[in-house]
């Protein structure tokens, strides 16, 4: 099929009458314009009873047939109103993320991203044309601003590119037997971890459904997170049980603190808490214990989770940036959201004390109370340098350097 002196024309050859024919036909006139001139080229001199009942069926115009060389032309006006806005292009520039394997074609994504997505927009993304009277699904997240970074696709790519395998690439064989107590802190670790990992699992799958696929690299972003997360829960799972220790114990401070992230129904919010103030502080908590666990396997474990979770705060961070830069009164709603958080977790203890205990273990050995004060005042260390990051993060959102000192101070001393 292709365009002809603004004419459909339709090449049948010797195709009788029959379903295939007029399937071809009945696309035809979906995607042509109204009035537009669909032309039948075929050998057969006797199919003109057959194609004008069809038109006259479908509110067409027959408008008769005329001998070609060796074949025949047949022409059907189309009356009937348009089925599609407007008609797909096969000559656009095609703009996308580079891939690092020449054999695999670009993402093909247009530059030009409304503000709003269309209000027609089903479960289809920019460049699908939908025919008039399709379902509207009316997505609660259909704004740009609700959801988007800048570098969102190139995250995307990023994180296909870097995904690992939580059975085949850690050396399970090679993490050494520690003396109970270092293993048994190693393991409350461990079950901490899976217990963070699991809000940050589910989370983002609380809204992934609600965002207007128009922005589709968003919802791909997101179910890629959502992937990593799901790693990072198996592979503390195994160190947990490597050397028969297994779970331990949850705190009530910690299922709280993780409650008041779950239960928060603003998206842009939710990318605040989790994201930036939340995973931010759990990277540098992975940073900590990446550098006093004391087996390399361990060691790998922790790297690798923490480059995802890297590539999960830059989305956070941009997202929030975007929305603030084009609204700045957003500032105070993000900041009431972290004040509301506070008042929730004002109601139980501080601090997940077994959590901060195994951290001395780590950080200090097991060996003497010496080494247990040296690990906590490390982990004393670990606070104030998070309080640091925490609030270089809100200032590069956007928010001015005394606000940032506040609202660090109010945050969850769960870490996450």
């Amino acid at each position: 099929m292709h365009t002809l002196n603004h004419s459909i024309s339709i090449q049948i050859g010797n195709i009788p009458p029959s379903k295939e024919l007029f399937l071809k036909l009945e696309n035809a006139f979906l995607i042509a314009s109204t009035h537009e001139i669909i032309e039948i080229v075929s050998f057969k001199s006797n199919i003109e009873i057959e194609l004008r009942a069809w038109a006259r069926l479908r509110g067409h115009l027959y408008l008769g047939r005329e001998s070609l060389k060796e074949q025949y032309s047949y022409k059907i006006q189309k009356i009937s109103q348009d089925s599609f806005s407007q008609k797909a292009s096969w000559d656009k520039k095609m703009k996308g993320i580079k891939t690092s394997n020449p054999k695999l074609k670009d993402l093909e994504l247009s530059d030009e991203i409304l503000s709003k997505a269309p209000d027609s927009n089903g479960l289809m993304t920019r460049g699908i044309i939908a025919q008039e009277g399709s379902t509207v699904y009316s997505f609660e997240l259909s704004h740009k601003e609700q959801v988007w970074s800048q570098s969102v696709a190139s995250l995307y790519e990023e994180g296909k590119n870097a995904q690992w395998n939580a059975t085949s690439d850690i050396a399970w064989n090679e993490i050494p037997t520690f003396d109970p107590i270092m293993e048994k802190a190693i393991c409350q670790i461990m079950t901490y971890l899976v217990e963070n990992e699991f809000s940050a699992l589910y989370i983002p799958g609380k809204f992934i459904s609600k965002i207007n696929p128009y922005y589709m690299e968003v919802p791909l972003f997101l179910s890629s997170l959502m992937n990593d997360e799901a790693r990072h829960i198996e592979v503390f799972t195994k160190r947990a049980n490597a050397n028969g220790g297994g779970f331990q114990y949850s705190s009530e401070v910690t299922q709280r603190s993780l409650f008041s992230l779950f239960k928060e129904d603003d998206y842009l919010k939710s990318s605040f808490l989790l994201h930036v103030m939340g995973e931010g502080t759990f990277i540098d908590l992975l940073s900590f214990l990446e550098k006093h666990i004391p087996d390399e396997t361990t060691k790998k474990i922790i790297r690798l989770s923490k480059r995802d979770e890297i590539r999960h705060v830059t989305y956070g961070m941009q997202h929030v940036k975007s929305a603030i830069e084009q609204n700045p009164n957003r500032i105070n709603a993000l900041k009431n959201s972290a004040y509301k958080r506070k008042e929730f977790m004002d109601e139980v203890s501080s601090e997940s004390s077994m959590l901060l205990e195994s951290l001395a273990i780590l950080a200090g050995g097991s060996d003497s109370p010496n080494d247990y004060k040296r690990g906590f005042d490390l982990v004393e260390e670990l606070k104030a340098t998070i309080n640091e990051n925490r609030i270089k993060r809100l200032i590069q959102i956007g928010m001015d350097e005394d606000l940032a000192h506040d609202i660090s101070k109010v945050h969850t001393p769960n870490f996450m």
